[in-house]
């Protein structure tokens, strides 16, 4: 009787391809997971009513000019 080799050629070469196609997607997932950008908070922007509440500190804007742009800011907010 002969027997034939060709089954376990078959089995050989398909384990072969598992293994790297494993072997492949463990080294793509890896890549993939190390270049993603870190999440760091983005640094928040003083609202407008902050720069003018800061300017009105300091001595740069009068009573009277805070108190124009403040109103200003306030109706386009309601506009929004």
């Amino acid at each position: 009787m002969m027997y034939s080799t060709s089954g376990a050629t078959f089995w050989m070469i398909a384990a072969f391809v598992v293994w790297i196609l494993l072997v492949g997607g463990a080294t793509w997932a890896t890549v993939r997971v190390l270049r993603q950008p870190h999440d760091r908070p983005q640094p928040s922007l003083p609202s407008p009513l902050d720069i003018l509440e800061r300017r009105y500190a300091a001595g740069d804007i009068t009573r009277e000019d805070f108190d124009e742009a403040r109103a200003r800011l306030r109706e386009r907010q309601l506009d929004v």
